[in-house]
């Protein structure tokens, strides 16, 4: 829901509803961790199967969080910083307002 005081950027939303899931978090953290990982990597030592992951990655390759190279038979997946700061900024900011409000309100109630 967006309101013309307060417009969120589609992309946004996109990226909080993909990293919403918390597998698909847990994709972005190994991804962290681990530069360009292969789909049978990202499935080692989870009980979730290979289908399942591809469909994480492309919902999260969707909304432009991470990215593929094919290198051989394999393609290997690596986070889009890109998307992971834009929405930092947007959460820094609300979280500026939330300090604003919250100063205020102590000076208030003082």
């Amino acid at each position: 829901m967006t309101s013309e005081r307060n417009p969120v950027q589609p992309d946004l939303a996109t990226t909080f509803a993909a990293l919403g899931d918390p597998r698909r978090l847990a994709i972005v953290t190994r991804l962290q961790q681990q530069d360009a990982l292969s789909i049978s990597a990202l499935c080692e030592g989870t009980d979730v199967s290979r289908q399942a992951i591809s469909k994480h990655l492309k919902t999260l390759a969707e909304a432009q969080l991470v990215s593929s190279e094919r290198t051989g038979r394999e393609t290997r997946f690596s986070l889009e910083p890109a998307r992971l700061r834009a929405a930092t900024a947007f959460l820094n900011q609300v979280a500026l307002k939330w300090d604003d409000a919250l100063n205020r309100l102590k000076s208030h109630l003082e």
